[in-house]
């Protein structure tokens, strides 16, 4: 059915006779829309801002000491007339948790063409003391110029320089946060406290931020010294940190690692997977919320419909008389939903940009015990939140369009004109 002109004015006059019912149904509908579009935007952003951090200064595949199978202990069995003695080598939890003779085992990884950079670390669980205050922190040893190249903390240093870690034996790099609890600067001197009660005494010389909490809140150190304080052989490492140059695989670069070197290895989407359910599960709950609330937007359109039909009918009536199609009386009241939808569509498309702008710029203090440390909302700016907001503000005024313009189209011009209705 071709739908001309006479038929969009009809609905606009109909509409426009209605002035308050009309405005507060667009207001509903703008409200519904702008926070869509903000919630959207607001929990797509966090998630988004958090991966980008993650595959920006975080490992794509971290190696550990666990072994995928089991090592079976070496066994010696002696037999004496009837009686068999079998002795077992005893396997510590320390073999277990720490990759033996790592650089064999980097040159095996090194084969894969989707592996671009290999990092060992060693890392143990050290008291810091500075000062009056003690406290435990998480000590990485590493090799500055590789590191760097997975975790980028040149580009993320606030005070001193990582090639001073690299010149500096007893060098330590603190991160933002534990610079924070410690309130020591650059140039200061402070004392670790290894596992075995030895004592060692380091220099600081570099500050850095990542924005990352689990990053922030470490200490590195270079790799020799990090495997004297832990206890660890010069040929020991407690992880293998690795950049693929193909994000997409590497999964199969994990997989292929623990086939080749029966060590464990994990990806950053498995390391960072219950964060990132975490952020589905509250963008859920946001949406959910949301829903209802351009739902009830939708109550008001079927209102202002409901009402004009009933107060239309003899006019209702008269087009019938004079031709109306009953399909051209239906497009008339869709056609006033539709009006609706769109108008306030594009007003809460217009506040929602506006909102995100807002929000964005609002200064904000980051908690030491978030995830991720920002100085603002991180806000998405995606075209598709508007387009997605619009599109489902349309469906639902157009479903609460429906009843009524099945109403109007069944009105029997005959009773309405003999009075009979």
């Amino acid at each position: 059915m071709k739908i001309n002109y006479h038929l969009f004015m009809i609905a606009l006059r109909q509409l426009l006779n209605r002035k308050r019912q009309t405005f507060l149904t667009l207001s509903g509908i703008s409200v519904g829309v702008m926070v869509l579009i903000t919630a959207v935007s607001l929990m797509d952003g966090l998630l988004q801002s958090f991966i980008q951090k993650i595959v920006e200064i975080a490992p794509h595949v971290i190696v550990s000491g666990e072994k995928v199978r089991p090592t079976v202990p070496d066994q010696l069995v002696e037999s004496h007339g009837n009686t068999h003695v079998t002795f077992i080598k005893n396997v510590s939890r320390e073999d277990q948790e720490v990759i033996k003779n790592y650089p064999r085992i980097e040159s095996l990884i090194q084969r894969d063409s989707l592996v671009e950079l290999i990092s060992p670390s060693v890392s143990t669980d050290v008291i810091g003391m500075f000062g009056t205050i003690s406290e435990p922190i998480q000590l990485f040893g590493i090799i500055p110029a590789l590191e760097d190249g997975i975790e980028k903390f040149s580009k993320n240093m606030i005070s001193g320089s990582l090639s001073d870690l690299e010149k500096t034996p007893d060098g330590i790099m603190l991160g933002s946060s534990v610079a924070k609890d410690f309130t020591s600067r650059v140039g200061d001197r402070m004392q670790i406290v290894a596992p075995s009660g030895q004592i060692f005494s380091v220099r600081v010389v570099g500050i850095f931020m990542t924005g990352i909490n689990d990053i922030d809140d470490n200490c590195y150190v270079n790799l020799r010294l990090g495997q004297n304080i832990g206890g660890f052989s010069p040929d020991e490492a407690s992880n293998l940190y690795i950049r693929v140059n193909n994000l997409s695989r590497d999964g199969l670069v994990a997989r292929t690692i623990e086939q080749e070197t029966n060590y464990r290895a994990i990806t950053w989407e498995e390391k960072a997977a219950s964060v990132v359910a975490l952020f589905k599960m509250i963008s859920g709950i946001v949406y959910f919320l949301v829903f209802f609330v351009i739902m009830v937007a939708g109550f008001g359109v079927a209102n202002v419909l409901i009402t004009n039909v009933l107060e239309k009918v003899r006019d209702i009536a008269v087009m019938k008389s004079l031709g109306f199609k009953r399909s051209e009386i239906t497009w008339i009241y869709l056609i006033q939903g539709i009006m609706v939808a769109l108008v306030g569509a594009t007003i809460g498309c217009v506040l929602g940009f506006v909102l995100i702008e807002i929000m964005s710029s609002i200064p904000m203090a980051s908690s030491s015990a978030s995830t991720i440390r920002t100085d603002h909302l991180m806000m998405g700016k995606n075209p598709m939140y508007f387009v997605g907001a619009s599109i489902f503000a349309l469906i639902v005024s157009m479903v609460a369009a429906v009843g009524p313009s099945r109403s109007a189209a069944r009105v029997n011009p005959v009773e309405i004109l003999r009075g009979e209705r």
